[in-house]
């Protein structure tokens, strides 16, 4: 893979749509299990999408992270108010389940510019704001998805390790589909668990790639935390198709 920086003009779709879209996936396809996936195959196709969206990427990104600090200050200040009084790990593990809902609704735009890049649609700095209005939604499935994950992660690591992976297509599919929070978790679960190994080998090997495009004073980011994500946008396309071009 060769690396250009170039980042010019609207990002425009650099697939063969008719030949490997795969536009096919669906809700009920990917429940059933009908669906496939290599991980290079994957990650290469992100590659090729990280050209000419990095501008976008990292001026939404940049502006959904000082959403995210003032957030967590703001909920920093509540929290020691509330849990200063309760020693022992009862109120920082609370406060970080919070912490988590609450960068739900924030997390939904980068997961829907990536998503709708990946299917050639539109992806401008405006989409990573355009599903805010579901909010309250997002906020009820992070919620549920940190507490359920925190519950496995109790009780025994594994279910907790497990869940972690079979969660991560709830937030783009409470973004493109008219879906409940616990609907939204329960489609994602039953979905990836039929290739949860795969989905948790690729998340492992960008994870690696990332972390090692940091080594040199963090330059590599500027093109692997748009390829990470669009990793993610690659995989629910072939999963469960590509959103509506009006979502």
């Amino acid at each position: 893979m060769t690396m250009d920086s170039r980042d010019s003009g609207e990002p425009q779709p650099t697939l063969d749509v008719a030949a490997s879209l795969g536009m096919t996936g669906s809700i009920e396809n990917a429940v059933a299990g009908r669906y496939d996936f290599e991980i290079g195959d994957v990650m290469s196709e992100a590659w090729r999408l990280v050209k000419g969206f990095k501008g976008t990427f990292w001026a939404a990104g940049i502006v959904i992270y000082l959403m995210t600090i003032i957030s967590v200050l703001i909920w920093s200040r509540i929290s020691l108010a509330i849990f200063s009084g309760h020693p022992g790990s009862v109120g920082p593990a609370i406060f970080n389940g919070l912490i988590g809902a609450f960068l739900a609704p924030l997390y939904v735009g980068m997961t829907a510019l990536v998503v709708r890049r990946a299917a050639g649609l539109p992806a401008t700095f405006a989409t990573a704001f355009a599903y805010l209005g579901k909010v309250p939604l997002l906020f009820v499935a992070g919620l549920l998805t940190t507490l359920m994950t925190y519950l496995g992660l109790v009780l025994l690591i594994i279910p907790g390790f497990y869940l972690a992976v079979a969660y991560a297509m709830t937030i783009p599919l409470i973004a493109f589909n008219e879906l409940g929070a616990w609907q939204a978790m329960e489609i994602s679960r039953k979905a990836i668990t039929h290739k949860w190994f795969r989905v948790f080998g690729l998340n492992l090997a960008v994870a690696f790639l990332v972390l090692l495009s940091a080594l040199p004073f963090g330059i590599g980011l500027i093109w692997t935390m748009p390829w990470a994500m669009l990793v993610l946008g690659v995989l629910y396309r072939r999963m469960f198709g590509a959103p509506a071009a009006s979502t």
